[in-house]
């Protein structure tokens, strides 16, 4: 359990950082003029959120083939947390009180959902 508690939280901050630098990408491309696919497709932003987001998904998937979809989904909740802190620090996005209230009661509700 303990391997698998190290890889949910790899995923998950390899998950949430991608999900953040995706978002800083695609809004420098949805600002920029010309071909939206063309900027999208060259902007290292987004290739490299893509490719985090891929490694995600790699490893969630390895984690699915020793545990039980049930156990590791809900532990993925971290993602919550990880894109909350970076969005606020790197996207300089507000994160009020009402939406860390928010993050709480999914953490909460899943921390509640996921005991045996």
């Amino acid at each position: 359990m303990t391997t698998t508690l190290l890889w949910v939280g790899v995923a998950s901050l390899v998950g949430g950082i991608g999900h953040v630098i995706l978002a800083k990408g695609m809004k420098v491309v949805g600002a920029a003029a010309g071909s939206p696919l063309a900027r999208t497709l060259s902007n290292p932003w987004v290739i490299l959120g893509v490719a985090l987001q891929a490694a995600f998904f790699f490893i969630y998937m390895a984690l699915l083939s020793r545990e039980d979809v049930s156990k590791v989904l809900p532990l993925t909740t971290l993602n919550y947390i990880i894109v909350a802190v970076l969005a606020q620090l790197l996207l300089a996005e507000p994160v009020t009180a009402l939406r860390w209230t928010g993050i709480g009661f999914i953490v909460l509700g899943v921390f509640l959902v996921g005991r045996p």
